[in-house]
């Protein structure tokens, strides 16, 4: 394929005046840039117009098996009260009645999270409102699921009066397919997945679902790139070291070894140094889900299978438990979400050369919670500044579908730190827009001959830095306006390993 006529990124980066290039890629690579390529025999000629051309986005922590789903399910978000959420599920089952379809698929509901609820939600009351129909409502952070006695019954769980969480959960959420109707819902959204990511300018995704993803992936077929997390009851199943090539294409790869220390705010799981303080009656410190001894002990097996480890730590406490297991054992790993961290935390990270993959849109939702259970300490949150003047590697993805498959809105949360009209949240921890797009590119940093051929072309530059003010800040009118344009970018083309994959 030759790029006819775009402008490189780093280029206009560096502000280096320069008339528009071609870009010949050849068997996935880069293999030539220049002015005035010529067309070879047969070579695909995509004619970029003066477009600004950069490295593909990644989003580095997506749930694909969850988010394929997500086209079907119930929205639960917002829902503050289990009866406002029994109110949507009433009105979905009526609904269903009086179209006269899908009345005894399964319902599945996402969004809802328990840290706004005072009353806590029950399998009866759910039962009142369902009957005989399987639901299952997914919290809104995937940690827990509120399930009826039709679906507990249909996955062979005990009866129960309230929810299934944590590893629990995770061992069941795999088998939602068991239920009516949810396969079915699978290779649609799969598709719509893929095309809606190309779209965005996303050309890779690391898919930590859990089961063997590494499986689907080979029949699902992968048009754009993949890294396939195992958990820990799948370790012994592990396909290959990290980064081996796992399907005919070359856009499957192994990736990491996915651990789950602890939980997450939104369900009060994350595991903290200091009890939760939020009005509702929970003054515990969370859930640890591994301690110590099993985290070193499944580390050392990765490390000896070839794989990278991706260490999921919410929680302070959890995040210092991880990183002192990775040191421990000397594993490359990753310190998913690093939510939660003190000062000694960022130290371990940069010493220990751990990457801190950071999903910033978690941040616009967890930030008046994080006030109210966690009071006085939201300057521990979304380090993002601290993390890379500490010289912490970053990446940033999006934990789809707790939050939408979109590296724009990623990139706006890193920069402005605010869904409303509230200023930043702790402003000292925001980043300029090249700062949050080289997060996101999966470490390159630019478009040269013999890398990966995989570009996206932009209408406009929505990268140009942000001023600061007196105090060393950036200047708020300014940070939002930074914010409005990423989320507002126009990607005109996506390219993945040397061929055209969407196209606006």
């Amino acid at each position: 394929m030759l790029i006819r006529q775009v402008r490189p990124f780093d280029a206009a980066a560096e502000g280096t005046p320069c008339r528009p290039v071609d870009l010949r890629l050849r068997d996935g690579m880069i293999a030539e840039i220049g002015p005035g390529l010529a067309p070879a025999g047969g070579e695909e000629v995509l004619d970029g117009g003066g477009a600004l051309a950069l490295p593909g986005l990644w989003d580095q922590h997506v749930h694909t098996g969850q988010l394929a789903q997500a086209h079907s399910r119930l929205d639960t978000a917002g829902a503050g009260s289990v009866g406002v959420i029994l109110e949507l599920v009433r009105a979905e089952l009526t609904a269903r009645r009086e179209a006269r379809t899908a009345t005894q698929q399964a319902l599945i509901g996402f969004g809802h999270r328990l840290v706004d609820f005072a009353v806590p939600p029950t399998v009866p009351a759910l039962d009142e409102a369902t009957g005989a129909v399987p639901t299952v409502l997914i919290g809104g952070d995937a940690h827990h699921a509120w399930l009826n006695s039709a679906a507990l019954e249909r996955l062979g769980v005990p009866p129960r009066d309230g929810i299934v969480a944590e590893e629990e959960w995770f061992a069941l959420a795999p088998r939602l397919t068991e239920l009516p109707g949810v396969a079915e819902t699978l290779a649609t959204g799969a598709a719509m997945m893929q095309r809606q990511a190309l779209e965005r300018g996303v050309v890779g995704l690391v898919d930590m679902e859990w089961g063997r993803p590494w499986e689907v992936w080979r029949s699902r077929g992968a048009r754009m790139r993949i890294r396939t997390a195992v958990y820990p009851a799948e370790l012994p199943h592990a396909p290959a070291p990290t980064g081996t090539v796992l399907d005919d294409t070359g856009l499957v790869t192994m990736g990491p070894l996915k651990v789950i220390v602890d939980g997450a705010l939104g369900s009060h799981s994350a595991y903290t140094r200091e009890a939760y303080s939020d009005g509702h009656g929970y003054a515990g410190r969370g859930v640890l889900s591994v301690g110590p001894a099993q985290l070193t002990a499944v580390l050392a097996r990765a490390r000896e299978q070839g794989l990278t480890a991706a260490v999921h730590a919410i929680g302070d406490a959890a995040a210092q438990i991880a990183l002192e297991a990775i040191g421990q054992i000397g594993i490359a790993a990753r310190l998913e979400h690093a939510q939660m961290l003190t000062d000694d935390d960022v130290d371990a990270l940069a010493a220990l050369g751990v990457i801190a993959s950071v999903q910033p849109a978690h941040l616009l939702d967890d930030r008046d919670a994080t006030e109210s259970v966690w009071p006085g300490h939201g300057d521990r949150a979304f380090r993002l500044r601290d993390l890379l003047t500490a010289g912490v590697p970053l990446v940033l993805g999006s934990d789809a579908p707790v939050a939408p498959l979109d590296p724009w809105l990623a990139m706006a949360a890193a920069v402005h730190r605010s869904a409303d009209e509230r200023a930043g949240w702790h402003r000292e921890q925001q980043l300029q827009p090249r700062e949050a797009l080289a997060a996101s590119t999966d470490g390159v940093g630019r478009l040269a001959v013999g890398g990966r051929g995989d570009v996206v072309l932009l209408e406009e530059d929505p990268f140009a830095d942000v001023p600061l003010d007196g105090d060393a800040l950036m200047v708020e009118s300014a940070a939002r306006e930074a914010a409005l344009r990423l989320r507002e970018t126009t990607v005109l083309a996506t390219v993945v390993a040397g061929a055209l994959a969407a196209q606006r």
